[in-house]
């Protein structure tokens, strides 16, 4: 508690009354005018008391007091009885500062000391409960910062460990060979690729989400789907309701970006549906539009004819971003031209090296996927 009272008037009134005896009066400050005007600019959890005429005495910092006094929890004015202008003046400033709460008058009768006193505990019970919340907020703060810390590096090193134990995966499917490589970034969600086939359909799904709650809950999705008969179209109907439903409890919607790839691998017919900014490459044809866009549409691509030795590369929204910030002197496709007659193996860890020559950081900005397939020359299809 504060007591603004350069004449010893109040405090005086005040330990008459016994309110030495109350716990809010124990670590009182009497102060002057001036140097209450002079104390920071910053809110103050405390009750100010003021002698109102002390303030009448200083008419050049009233100004000052009036700003000084928004900083306090609540205000409240004594003055003497006969002292008409203190009161009216208190009348006035109450119109517009509402951190005025009570004006007493002295002398005044012991049920209004009474009042005051219930009313001075119940303030500072109220502050009490307030600095006892601050402190437990401010431990509990503490704790949250470790543990995210924790959380971090512990994520960290899951990302180490992933990188170095599934850095690239082969398969070869009735004459199609396809091989990928996967490089963690920083930040939340990431990248996901998953190869599935049922009957002579080879399904390629990629996945790139900036939550870890939307990765995780559409790889649940898809492998329900895996367990029936696959349906890329049922598959992006389910996914995409997930993603509004995760998204329609937020503030800030993550960004969702999927792609299913399907090969007839009798046919070698290639086509494209889902939505993202993923892009396809072909070492015959250059780069090759299969109809996507970056909204959620579940429009089908006309089918591509791939031919036997072709080779086909799919770069994820990640690659390509981190291809892109990374401000890698040849542009991706005059790359590809120029390394086009190394092995598939080769040209994919060719393509992750140059990211990795320019990364600033332990990872890529983002993670980054690039999927490979080729037709065997001798391959049995039907074309």
């Amino acid at each position: 508690m504060v007591i603004l009272d350069e004449r010893g008037f109040l405090d005086k009134q005040l330990e008459d009354q016994g309110f030495k005896i109350f716990d809010f009066y124990d670590e009182h400050k009497i102060l002057d005018i001036k140097s209450l005007c002079e104390l920071p600019l910053s809110r103050k959890a405390d009750i100010l008391l003021v002698d109102t005429q002390s303030v009448l005495n200083h008419p050049e910092l009233e100004e000052k007091f009036k700003t000084m006094l928004n900083t306090f929890l609540g205000v409240i004015f004594f003055h003497e009885q006969k002292n008409d202008k203190a009161h009216t003046w208190v009348l006035d400033q109450a119109a517009f500062l509402t951190k005025i709460i009570g004006q007493y008058a002295l002398p005044m009768p012991q049920l209004d000391w009474t009042m005051l006193s219930n009313q001075m505990q119940f303030l500072w019970t109220l502050l009490s409960e307030q600095k006892a919340l601050q402190s437990h907020l401010v431990k509990f703060s503490q704790e949250l910062d470790l543990a995210l810390q924790v959380a971090e590096n512990e994520m960290l090193k899951a990302k180490k460990i992933h990188e170095i134990l599934i850095p690239k995966r082969s398969d070869e499917i009735k004459g199609i060979s396809f091989l990928n490589k996967y490089a963690s970034g920083d930040g939340g969600g990431g990248e996901f690729y998953d190869l599935h086939q049922t009957g002579n359909k080879i399904y390629q799904i990629f996945i790139s989400s900036q939550s870890y709650l939307i990765s995780s809950s559409l790889i649940g999705v898809l492998n329900l789907h895996k367990q029936k008969d696959f349906k890329e179209e049922a598959f992006l109907r389910d996914a995409k309701n997930e993603i509004q439903a995760i998204n329609g409890s937020r503030k800030k919607k993550s960004e969702v970006e999927i792609v299913i790839l399907e090969l007839d691998i009798s046919h070698l017919t290639l086509k494209a549906s889902g939505w993202g900014k993923f892009e396809f490459y072909s070492h015959l044809n250059g780069q090759i539009d299969l109809g996507l866009n970056a909204s959620q549409d579940l429009k089908e691509s006309l089918p591509y004819q791939m031919v036997k030795g072709e080779k086909m590369i799919v770069f994820s929204p990640g690659f390509l971003f981190n291809w892109k910030e990374g401000r890698i002197k040849l542009e991706l496709y005059s790359f590809l031209k120029g390394h086009h007659r190394l092995p598939q193996s080769d040209l994919l860890m060719e393509l992750f090296l140059q990211l990795s020559l320019v990364k600033e950081a332990e990872f890529l900005s983002k993670d980054a996927t690039v999927v490979m397939m080729e037709v065997n020359r001798h391959g049995i299809h039907k074309i």
